[in-house]
């Protein structure tokens, strides 16, 4: 079978690798679509030092099934969750599943094949059947998730003025979120020049638009004064300034996946004491609410075929993603798309 291979910086090849039976526990999954993410990104950019398959962001259909497996069979449609809890861990027997980080995870090394691939072998407990729904919103379940986490991390209240520091797809899903969770106001901030990227957010809802490029933050005329909440998918070094917008009592949500100096950030306690803030951290690891994101794309609460603005096949993928990073203008969301 055909598998894509990735190395830094921007290299890609595709290899022909051993197609190879689901063994117990397992099934053989046909790709239908896989989504290029920002971690994806940083491999390709300057983390992957050395050749290794990628992409966990997919739907597809069960083709086989091993033995054991007894929740799927051949024909089903499913996405992937890129890890799950352990249900016998001591947090999640104390209800916080959410903390258990050391479950079954399809992350871990050693892998022939992801998901920009023709098949791949998975375990049944990570699969997701879903009905209703197609298999380029079915690969957006697992982002979805990401920024369900987001915005329940942000406690979104009616009459809440919400920023949303960072349009990549994540922001632009929790921005639909935000404005259906009863945000009086939703601000939205980017640099200037992602073109694309701001009409979506004026799209889906966006009251203002703000270029952090252009304009400074802490000092941009917000009707209440400043935000009662703020999602931040921009760097860690924006935080400081979602601090400083913030209203009193605020919280600021923020995810992000930063290496070496870049994932260091400054903040003033001051601020954050005197205006009684929370800054919380968003990590949807296990991989949680694909049920729910099924029922939010079914509902239309969240659009997310609107963010996908390159698609191309596996054979196509080296040119298509390397079209796709320099393409600042109109890149949102690259996705390989396989009949």
């Amino acid at each position: 079978m055909k598998t894509a291979y990735m190395k830094a910086p921007y290299k890609f090849e595709i290899r022909d690798v051993a197609l190879k039976e689901p063994q117990e526990g397992e099934v053989l999954i046909k790709i239908k679509a896989c989504g290029f993410c920002g971690y994806d990104n940083i491999l390709a950019s300057y983390a992957a030092e050395e050749w290794q398959p990628f992409g966990h962001e997919f739907s597809g259909v069960v083709e086989k099934v091993g033995k054991g497996v007894t929740r799927l069979q051949a024909g089903d449609h499913v996405a992937l969750e890129t890890s799950i809890f352990d249900p016998t861990a001591d947090c999640s027997l104390d209800g916080r599943v959410d903390f258990s980080m050391n479950g079954p995870s399809f992350m871990t090394g050693g892998r022939e094949s992801m998901g920009f691939s023709e098949y791949v072998i998975a375990p049944e407990i990570l699969c997701v059947p879903f009905t209703g729904i197609s298999f380029e919103e079915g690969a957006f379940l697992e982002p979805l998730g990401v920024a369900i986490d987001f915005i329940l991390t942000a406690d979104i209240k009616m009459n809440d003025d919400v920023l949303v520091l960072g349009l990549g797809p994540i922001g632009l899903m929790a921005l639909q979120m935000a404005k259906r969770c009863g945000a009086r106001k939703v601000y939205a901030a980017q640099r200037s020049g992602a073109d694309k990227r701001c009409e979506l957010a004026k799209q889906f809802g966006a009251d203002e638009i703000i270029f952090t490029d252009k304009v400074d933050l802490t000092q941009y005329a917000f009707e209440k004064g400043g935000v009662d909440k703020v999602l931040v998918s921009s760097p860690p070094a924006t935080i400081d300034a979602a601090t400083r917008v913030c209203n009193v009592g605020g919280i600021v949500s923020f995810l992000g996946i930063s290496y070496g100096e870049g994932a260091a950030m400054t903040l003033d306690s001051n601020v954050i004491h005197g205006k009684k803030l929370q800054v919380r951290a968003s990590n949807a690891i296990p991989a949680l609410y694909f049920p729910k994101g099924i029922d939010l794309i079914k509902a239309g609460i969240v659009d997310v075929k609107s963010l996908i603005t390159h698609r191309f096949t596996l054979d196509g993928l080296d040119g298509a993603l390397n079209a796709y990073h320099k393409d600042r203008a109109n890149g949102v969301k690259a996705m390989m798309i396989e009949k």
